[in-house]
């Protein structure tokens, strides 16, 4: 039998991994099977049958809309497409050399200032600000990569998808058909994957009462730590390393011999195939044939078999590559740049943290709204029932015998628990 302080142990200082912390109805993750369901429809299905806004309103909503459903929201999403001049002149402001997913965490505050209905507590009303900001933030991003490369923003005229008018607002022209689907395709596979750092993160902020904005800016910022977001573009990085498909075996082969990883093989839930990663391979394979971006998929594919053969044989491990290993070249073949792929990753989970943010603030799978409050172990210094005796400044000396490690003992003081502090 564990007892208490044994349950204690083996579930504090590990990041809450394998931790339950709430309920939720959103989505489901088999790792060990490899599978990925929004609100219970396989994200095979999803990927293959539905578009963008089909899945915003599954996530939100919790069902697939009808026709009349879908035709609103596309309308609302399209009146909210838009910035306004005090949003641009912020993008203007920062300077070109600022990392894009800082600027992406900052306007989404910003965006908060144009919202008129910030404080409503109302579901309906917090829910169409989601619509809101799911719009507002992609058509910001597009803005953000023109600005710094100094060209114009552009206010997209397509309304038939999401997809189409990020695009159009990125490059400056309205996609072909084949590039809207593309981009529908992986605006879906990255736009909800249950509790991970940065959703938590959304989902702690929420439970404070705070308003959609603050928490979903909580959410950029988890993104943009190297331990989260970012894998999509470290594969890139990878793969432009690498270089060629001759140079794949030999740097595989010593990146794995010295205990490195070989990046996009592996995931921190699933232990077989990433079932997005199967999709997207499929897709890109079909999208990037001809094109001389596709040298950076073949590339990756050979990564991939050296990389699991070498792993197998070196390691023992058999890892399988994740949705970031075939993101990334498909990304870079569309033109957008390395720094800009974790926002691209927000531009789609933005849908995502939505859902959460609902769920949470309004008690959608849980009794009643609750306050994320963990407690603490304190495990730092202890000088008896009264505490350490803080001594004035005079008394202390001039020097420390352990330099600057302030757990030392600083010159001058020892009290009568013999606690040196």
């Amino acid at each position: 039998m564990v007892t208490a302080m044994a349950s204690e142990e083996l579930t504090k200082n590990i990041g809450l991994r394998g931790v339950t912390v709430a309920d939720s109805k959103i989505s489901m993750v088999d790792g060990n099977a490899g599978k990925l369901n929004y609100r219970g429809f396989a994200i095979q299905d999803l990927a293959q049958e539905a578009t963008f806004e089909e899945i915003i309103h599954l996530l939100l909503i919790g069902t697939a809309p009808n026709i009349d459903q879908l035709s609103v929201l596309k309308e609302k999403m399209a009146e909210y497409r838009t910035l306004s001049p005090e949003i641009i002149a912020s993008l203007q402001a920062r300077p070109p050399h600022a990392a894009p997913i800082d600027v992406m965490q900052g306007i989404v505050t910003a965006l908060a200032d144009h919202d008129p209905n910030l404080a409503s507590t109302d579901r309906d009303t917090v829910y169409d600000s989601c619509l809101r900001l799911i719009a507002s933030f992609a058509l910001a991003a597009a803005a953000w990569q023109r600005i710094r490369n100094n060209k114009e923003v552009v206010q997209p005229t397509t309304k038939t998808s999401h997809a189409a008018a990020f695009l159009e607002a990125l490059w400056g022209r309205i996609p072909n058909k084949d590039e809207s689907e593309l981009m529908n395709l992986l605006l879906i596979l990255h736009a909800e994957h249950t509790f991970n750092a940065s959703t938590f993160s959304v989902r702690e902020v929420a439970s404070t009462q705070a308003h959609l904005y603050a928490s979903v800016s909580a959410g950029v910022g988890a993104l943009s730590g190297a331990l989260h977001g970012g894998a999509n573009a470290r594969v890139m990085e990878m793969l432009l390393e690498i270089g060629s498909l001759d140079n794949v075996e030999p740097w595989v082969t010593k990146r794995i011999e010295a205990g490195q990883r070989v990046m996009g093989l592996g995931h921190a839930v699933y232990k077989t195939r990433d079932p997005r990663a199967a999709i997207l391979q499929q897709v890109a394979a079909k999208v990037l044939a001809g094109r001389e971006e596709e040298k950076w998929f073949k590339l990756g594919l050979e990564v991939e078999k050296t990389g699991r053969a070498c792993l197998q044989k070196k390691k023992q491990l058999d890892l399988y590559p994740n949705v970031d290993f075939y993101c990334s070249p498909v990304l870079y073949g569309i033109g957008l740049p390395i720094d800009m792929f974790t926002v691209f990753f927000a531009v789609s989970r933005v849908s995502g943290w939505c859902a959460h943010y609902l769920e949470e603030r309004f008690a959608e799978a849980q009794p009643k709204p609750a306050l994320y409050r963990p407690k603490a172990h304190y495990t730092g210094r202890d000088c008896g029932p009264s505490g350490c005796r803080w001594t004035p400044l005079e008394s202390r000396g001039e020097g420390c015998p352990h330099g600057k490690n302030f757990e030392g003992c600083c010159e001058g003081y020892k009290d009568e628990e013999g606690c040196t502090c």
